[in-house]
């Protein structure tokens, strides 16, 4: 395992477009990164960002993240216009202007290049409840409408979005953010990404699919249809042409079991449902934020080099491993051996709850690994050199680039592991979930298969 130390480069503005509640989780994300204020504290920098949802139950908390940063923008003098911000709702009409909406926009849609619309309602239809999953399918028209349709009213809030990366004098990444489980961004997600793409922002200007897994314990999302259709999707475009992929400046795979593994176990009092959202709230938060911080950090130094890794058929996994959490297992004020201890368990947890099949090799494996000061950081890489060079890397550690950051709660620790060269088929989720397939009608999956 090498360990690096690079130069800070030319500033490099991050901007996101987050779908869905978890979309909306990595919006709130950027936002609250210190790095993020600091950079548009500096001439030519902007800061664009967008949250589309199905209803409004989950845009509140990253809208009010969006109304503070503005507020401190102003409190250092920080002209406004380099910061653009909205969340728009995609409403589902009802079942008859559904149809309707479904005729009107196939051919403007079509005639653009667009595919796989939902044809003609099945007799039994009827259209979900937006607190619940929303079929890929169902997103998808809705994401059509509002591009395609009335005033296309998304199309020019996607528009509003482009024009202030636009305003952008330095490099940018333009992260679309969501979850593979879920139906809303994944089903809108490849059109939204078509539209910008289309606007042509230039050469300076990279699209980057941020693709969140679902975890064990997941409810109806744990290994979904719509999870195991979305792979198949991203594996496709991945594959395919630069020209057809919407996405074609890289595909990052969020695992979420590690971290979710870590603050489930031990956690077993009070009452099921509210620990059980509150364990959800907390992961996803802690992915989210652990993504956003490690894509600014250096001015997206490790960003770059990660996507400068990613093969031309292949995704990235961005593994976010963690080895303590604030409370569980082991408290503040215990023996440091105690301690020692309980991080080497987790560490070696991470073939275990990696989601990666057996024989899976990577070309190559970024570790970045946060740990307070007086943890034993040497440890945990010495560990995590062993794990990931005899698992993934065929015994040779060369092709593993280490990077110590200093955390700053002593009570956690963690690893963000980017692998390369990431098919579907190296998941456990996505043979699982073509298994799961087998039981579902026909009429179900076509739901699914936006």
């Amino acid at each position: 395992m090498t360990a690096e130390k690079t130069e800070a480069p030319e500033a490099h503005n991050i901007h996101v477009i987050g779908i869905g509640r978890t979309g909306g989780a990595y919006v709130e994300a950027l936002l609250r990164t210190g790095e993020v204020e600091d950079n548009l504290a500096l001439e030519g920098s902007a800061l664009s960002g967008l949250l589309i949802d199905i209803g409004e139950d989950d845009v509140n908390i990253p809208n009010d993240y969006a109304r503070s940063l503005k507020s401190r923008l102003a409190q250092r003098g920080i002209p406004a216009e380099r910061f653009h911000y909205e969340s728009f709702n995609l409403a589902l009409p009802g079942l008859e202007e559904f149809s309707g909406k479904l005729k009107d926009a196939r051919g403007p849609y079509e005639a653009t290049g667009g595919s796989n619309l939902m044809s003609e309602l099945p007799a039994d239809f009827t259209l979900p409840d937006t607190q619940n999953h929303v079929p890929r399918a169902v997103a998808k028209a809705a994401g059509v409408f509002g591009l395609y349709l009335d005033e296309a009213p998304l199309a020019a809030a996607v528009d509003r979005f482009a024009d202030q990366v636009r305003a952008s004098q330095n490099p940018s990444t333009i992260f679309l953010a969501y979850s593979l489980a879920g139906g809303t961004g994944s089903g809108i997600s490849a059109d939204i990404a078509r539209r910008v793409k289309a606007l042509d922002l230039g050469d300076k200007v990279k699209i980057v699919v941020v693709a969140q897994l679902s975890h064990s314990d997941d409810g109806v999302y744990e290994n979904s249809l719509a999870q195991t259709v979305s792979l198949e999707e991203l594996d496709g475009f991945a594959s395919g042409s630069a020209e057809d992929n919407p996405f074609p400046g890289g595909c990052f795979i969020v695992s979420t079991e590690h971290s979710w593994q870590r603050l489930t176990a031990y956690t077993a009092t009070g009452i099921r449902a509210v620990r059980q959202h509150f364990k959800q709230l907390v992961t996803n938060r802690f992915v989210s934020d652990s993504f956003m911080r490690w894509a600014v950090q250096d001015n997206a130094t490790h960003l770059e080099s990660a996507l400068g890794k990613q093969t031309g058929s292949a995704c990235l996994m961005f593994n976010v491993a963690k080895f303590s959490h604030p409370g569980v297992q082991v408290l503040p004020g215990e023996p440091r051996s105690r301690w020692d201890s309980v991080l080497q368990q987790w560490v070696s947890f991470v073939p275990q709850y990696s989601g990666l099949v057996d024989g899976y090799t990577a070309e190559s494996i970024d570790a970045h690994i946060y740990c307070a000061r007086n943890m034993d950081t040497d440890g945990i890489v010495g560990d995590l050199e062993t794990l990931l060079s005899s698992n993934y890397l065929g015994d040779q550690p060369d092709r593993c680039s280490a990077h110590h950051n200093e955390f700053f709660d002593e009570l956690t620790a963690y690893a963000n592991l980017i692998f390369s060269n990431l098919k579907k088929e190296d998941l456990a989720v996505y043979a699982a979930g073509k298994e799961s397939m087998k039981a579902l009608k026909p009429a179900d999956i076509r739901m699914e298969q936006a």
